[in-house]
């Protein structure tokens, strides 16, 4: 084999390699937040009230559009375009899990814990700018579905490692050395950054144009794109939102739910990222996506048959129903970064671009579990299905008209 495409193949891996652990380090904070320190915190005494508010360290993620055109116009050539920003973020991660480790959880410390949780969610956002960009610039065509794969992947490896990963440890190792072994995971992937060499993208005299937020608006099929980043997420969101609920009124037990729809949803989904990535070496991202929705409208079908006969719950339906879901989210999540990734590509402001879409994205998760559950309130579960089975729809007629990446 020609030398020169050994030594290709090799970069190529490497830069996979690097951008798998970028993604699974991102997720540790997301799984720390939502799931280890509402843990963690409950069993120090904290108020529920009190622990209702530690979501909040997630709005970073949805805001996060709003400087990345700083991330995207602000580097030192000496460390590297992309390697300048992510340095620094993963140092300033190491250390604000590492004062978390030392930090008393009790109702006392809970503002203070509550400040450096946002501190580190804010990092963390930004080294997604960071990464995305990365993965943007470096991918071609033959890797960017391998690329948006890991990213779902990595993230989700990431926030089971940061959530379950932490609350099973916590009985053998207690709180702290529990979460300082997440701080030896980031310093590991510091040193693997230190020691890849980022490729250099501007080899002409000419400055790279400046990243704006509004450019994104002047792009053709921008607002086409951006309305599909917001429908894509809310159907697999509210029915997410319905089965935790609907299963808790069935008499599952708080525990039972967190294993079937945290740990075995997770797994599910790696499972869809598995299967997403294999047909997307043959099919249009805007196939895949239509896989994705058809199995949420089987499921959609599925709970509302069972709504009327509530009996057929059981411990079969329920492995049915998560398997379904966490298969399609897989397939979706893969297919919709890989359409937002390549119409980002396309641009002159890869990173700020996607994470407009990714800001949209995760917008649209909030809004869709907070609507779905005043819906359940007010009307009831068949009525949020029903939602979520017509956005469906809109999406797929959507996806018919229009093909622009």
């Amino acid at each position: 084999m020609d030398k020169k495409i050994v030594h290709n193949r090799k970069q190529r891996n490497y830069f996979l390699f690097i951008i798998a652990q970028l993604y699974v380090i991102q997720g540790i904070p997301v799984g720390l937040a939502f799931d280890a320190y509402p843990i963690l915190l409950r069993n120090a005494g904290v108020s529920l009230a009190v622990i209702a508010m530690i979501p909040l360290a997630g709005l970073p993620w949805v805001v996060k559009f709003l400087w990345a055109p700083v991330v995207e116009n602000h580097w030192i050539n000496k460390i590297g375009y992309r390697k300048s920003w992510l340095l620094p973020m993963q140092c300033l991660l190491a250390v604000f899990i590492t004062i978390i480790a030392f930090i008393p959880f009790t109702p006392e410390t809970t503002s203070y814990l509550l400040g450096i949780i946002i501190l580190s969610c804010i990092v963390s956002a930004t080294q997604d700018i960071a990464t995305d960009g990365l993965a943007a610039d470096l991918s071609q065509s033959n890797t960017i579905t391998q690329v948006n794969s890991i990213q779902v992947m990595g993230n989700i490896m990431g926030m089971l490692i940061g959530g379950a990963g932490v609350t099973v440890c916590y009985d053998y190792l207690g709180k702290t050395y529990s979460i300082l072994l997440l701080v030896v995971f980031i310093i590991l992937s510091i040193i693997q950054l230190l020691i890849w060499k980022e490729p250099n993208l501007f080899h002409t005299s000419q400055p790279k144009p400046r990243a704006r937020i509004s450019y994104f608006f002047k792009r053709q099929n921008a607002y086409h794109m951006l309305l599909l980043a917001l429908l894509v997420p809310f159907a697999g969101s509210v029915i997410l939102a319905m089965t935790k609920f609907i299963l808790l009124d069935h008499g599952l037990s708080v525990s039972d739910i967190g294993i079937y729809t945290g740990i075995g949803g997770y797994i599910t989904m790696l499972l869809g990222c598995v299967i997403a990535a294999y047909l997307l070496k043959t099919k249009h991202p805007y196939q895949t996506l239509k896989l994705g929705f058809s199995l949420f409208t089987l499921l959609i079908i599925f709970w509302s048959v069972l709504y009327y006969i509530p009996n057929y719950i059981n411990l079969i339906s329920i492995i049915a129903i998560m398997t379904i879901l966490g298969i399609g989210i897989g397939i979706i999540n893969v297919s919709i970064y890989t359409i937002t990734m390549i119409f980002a590509k396309k641009g002159k402001q890869s990173a700020t671009d996607y994470a407009i879409f990714q800001s949209s994205l995760l917008f649209s998760e909030i809004i869709a579990s907070s609507l779905s559950m005043t819906i359940a309130e007010y009307f009831n579960y068949l009525t949020a299905f029903i939602i979520a089975l017509i956005a469906v729809i809109i999406i797929l007629i959507n996806l018919n008209k229009n093909k622009v990446c």
